[in-house]
């Protein structure tokens, strides 16, 4: 007799690594800017020149996915919203590593 759920297994780490993170922005210049955070954004496709980093505002908490921290970020004028990556710093994640790796060669 087989237990409930054992056939699930558990995705590895080369797996997580390359898995999209999910952006909840939705950009449209049919409806009106809504922050109805965690769930969606709705923000307008071009920034505007009040678009800049004294007028955008932090939505929600810091999250991290795979070493790469990010937060959403709204313009308190307008509404339009980006997804902003902090810049890093010393991480032990394997795919952070692989990523600098790729960049450095790239650069070359």
């Amino acid at each position: 007799m087989r237990r409930i759920g054992s056939n699930i297994r558990k995705k590895s780490s080369e797996e997580r690594s390359h898995r999209l993170t999910k952006n909840i922005i939705e950009y449209t210049d049919t409806e009106t800017p809504k922050n109805e955070y965690p769930k969606k954004i709705v923000s307008p496709t071009r920034a505007s020149s009040c678009c800049t980093d004294d007028s955008r505002i932090d939505v929600g908490s810091i999250r991290e996915v795979e070493g790469f921290k990010f937060c959403y970020r709204l313009c308190q004028e307008c509404g339009h919203a980006v997804k902003y990556f902090y810049p890093s710093i010393e991480s032990t994640s394997p795919a952070l590593k692989a990523y600098r790796e790729r960049q450095k060669y790239m650069l070359q």
